[in-house]
């Protein structure tokens, strides 16, 4: 008998072709809309913690305590020292795959009867590149066309429009050493960037390291320095391994060696995503979840009189009740699965091509992002796992399956002769 349910049930989904394909279609949209969502709130974390990585922490951020302490205004004075030796020895280490120092500090800009402050970031421009992927934001000129040669530096688009300058240009930065002796150097604009944030675009300027150290009178040093791994899972162990290389540079333990998963940024900015994405996608899988509750309620109430009728012909109530189930799990696999393809086509399309935001929101939304970190970019990625996918398709079936036990089993005690007079009252 539970072979003839199945066949049974097979029959009754295809005999009523438009009352299926309506109930299919809220099953297919729901499960759709949930991966979707999903792989794009997923691909947006990623790239906040990637962002975030990629530009302000590293792996691993080396930097004095003092210097961490007053970080918001820049202290010039707090600085690593013997970056010579040192910075070899880190890119020995096991799971490095590349060091990059920085300095940071304000700088005054000059040109002709224009001044703008901003942040100077001293890059190495070969080993930042490879990690923060400078060039590939360059939308003007070039990217430290001879790296280690002349004065060159690369500005954010905005502040070169502020200052009214463009390629070839000639910029004076002024600014205090770490004795707080009044520096000026003249540089030349090599290229433009843009991110799209105005943070970057509007405030910060890119100069060789060796110039910085110039500027700052400041030797082999710097503010920090960021360590790369193969593995960012292994951030602790590098850690470790790092403080054991600086113990004889540093005994009274004044410098600090912070793993990315520790460090302010990511700690409080990334559980607050996750806390506001995850209300968010609860809020829209539970309006999946009653669409296809209503739907599947629904498909079962109007065919009290269908039920009637297989009860007058000798169904037992629970043969009635497990043949709605087989119709609600045939039902709730075929749409689970034809919203799994597709939604997972779409994700699996915007994980590969991006979704360019600015022609979404507008290049204006963008420009007013003053935020100290570009969480992500002009384009997102949707971030599509197994997880998220195969999740989504059991949640499709489940709720379909938990929708139909109430009306399945109203109609399982239903009187053959009230089913065929009157309707099924919930």
């Amino acid at each position: 008998m539970f072979a003839d349910i199945f066949k049974l049930g097979w029959r009754n989904i295809l005999r009523n072709k438009r009352r299926t394909f309506f109930t299919l279609l809220a099953i297919v949209v729901g499960v759709m809309s949930v991966i979707f969502g999903r792989s794009y709130v997923a691909g947006i974390i990623d790239a906040i913690s990637e962002a975030t990585v990629k530009l302000q922490t590293g792996h691993v951020r080396i930097a004095q305590e003092e210097f961490l302490r007053l970080e918001r205004i820049m202290p010039k004075e707090y600085m690593v020292t013997g970056l010579n030796r040192l910075i070899p020895s880190l890119a020995a280490l096991p799971g490095v795959t590349s060091v990059a120092a920085r300095i940071k500090f304000n700088a005054l800009l000059g040109h002709n009867e224009k001044n703008e402050a901003a942040v100077v970031m001293g890059i190495d421009p070969v080993s930042a590149d490879k990690s923060m992927d400078i060039s590939k934001t360059i939308c003007r000129g070039n990217y430290f066309k001879n790296p280690g040669q002349g004065q060159q530096l690369v500005i954010g688009k905005k502040l070169a429009e502020e200052l009214g300058v463009t390629v070839n240009d000639e910029l004076l930065l002024v600014t205090t050493d770490i004795d707080y002796s009044t520096y000026a150097l003249p540089f030349t604009v090599a290229g433009i960037f843009e991110t799209g944030f105005s943070m970057l675009d509007k405030h910060v300027l890119y100069i060789p390291i060796n110039k910085a150290r110039e500027m700052l009178n400041c030797g082999d040093a710097a503010h920090e320095i960021l360590v790369f791994l193969e593995d960012p899972r292994q951030a602790d162990p590098a850690a470790r391994r790092i403080r054991q290389e600086l113990s004889p540079l540093d005994p009274r333990r004044t410098i600090k060696v912070i793993p990315w998963q520790e460090n302010e940024i990511i700690k409080d900015t990334v559980p607050l995503f996750e806390t506001t994405f995850g209300i968010i996608m609860g809020i829209l899988m539970f309006i999946v979840g009653l669409v296809i509750l209503n739907t599947m309620l629904m498909a079962v109430m109007e065919r009290y009189q269908e039920i009637g009728v297989i009860k007058a012909l000798g169904f037992k109530n629970r043969e009635i009740f497990s043949l709605v189930l087989v119709e609600a799990l045939y039902i709730s696999v075929i749409g689970s699965a034809i919203g799994g393809i597709i939604g997972g086509t779409l994700a699996a399309i915007v994980e590969k091509n991006g979704l360019d935001m600015t022609e979404m929101m507008g290049k204006g939304v963008f420009e007013k992002m003053d935020i100290p970190v570009p969480f992500f970019g002009k384009v997102l990625y949707t971030e599509l796992t197994p997880a998220i996918l195969f999740g989504s398709m059991a949640f499709g079936i489940v709720i379909a399956l938990l929708a139909v036990i109430y009306p399945a089993v109203k109609a399982s005690r239903m009187d053959p002769v009230e089913a065929l007079r009157s309707q099924l009252k919930v």
